[in-house]
């Protein structure tokens, strides 16, 4: 994948203030399904987090979440909360000697090299508290994996991706985590037909 494609990209994005670009309906879903996962004293780790518009609205009054992101626009953006702390900083060179019982990483596998991918899942193991959850979502590919290198006509711009496919992704997370369970999203909210969205509820860190 073009790095440098990537990078000009999410920092356009993130100087204009623009994270999720999928939808109310969308952020309703994740929200009712991780709500569930949030309890009393809960600690979030959110990776690559943008604004935090998903994770910051689990928050319980006990609540408190790391958001963590390597573009500092969108780290300004999350609104002053005594809850939340803000981590500017690449996934790959991140470190904390915390631990968590939530951690999310939601759109950000699409733009990871599967060396990337490994690495990190290798870091996460050690910063989930037991009986902890690891939620990875993206979109999947409904095939074999599918790469994406072409100007978007949704975003108006070149867009470089990667889709995993389903069975790999579960697969490649089952090496680190002892249990892995799927979760597909509502058909309509998948809008291309070699893809779809699916979450990765993970525990258990081997």
């Amino acid at each position: 994948m073009d790095k440098a494609v990537i990078d000009h990209f999410w920092r356009q994005r993130s100087a204009l203030g623009m994270g999720r670009w999928t939808g109310n309906s969308m952020l309703a879903f994740e929200l009712d399904l991780l709500a569930p996962l949030v309890g009393p004293n809960c600690r979030i780790l959110d990776l690559g987090s943008g604004a935090a518009e998903l994770s910051r609205n689990l928050l319980l009054d006990s609540s408190r979440l790391l958001a963590v992101d390597r573009y500092p626009s969108f780290l300004e953006s999350i609104p002053d909360d005594s809850r939340i702390s803000k981590q500017c900083s690449d996934l790959g060179s991140f470190a904390t000697t915390d631990k968590f019982d939530l951690i999310l990483l939601f759109g950000v596998v699409t733009h990871l090299e599967i060396e990337e991918e490994v690495e990190l899942y290798r870091k996460v193991r050690s910063w989930l508290n037991p009986g902890g959850i690891f939620v990875v979502k993206h979109q999947v590919s409904r095939a074999a994996e599918l790469s994406v290198d072409d100007f978007s006509e949704a975003l108006q711009c070149r867009y470089v991706a990667r889709y995993p496919n389903v069975n790999s992704q579960a697969n490649l997370l089952r090496a680190h985590f002892n249990t892995v369970k799927t979760v597909s999203y509502p058909e309509a909210l998948n809008h291309w037909p070699t893809t779809m969205h699916l979450a990765f509820l993970c525990s258990g860190a081997r």
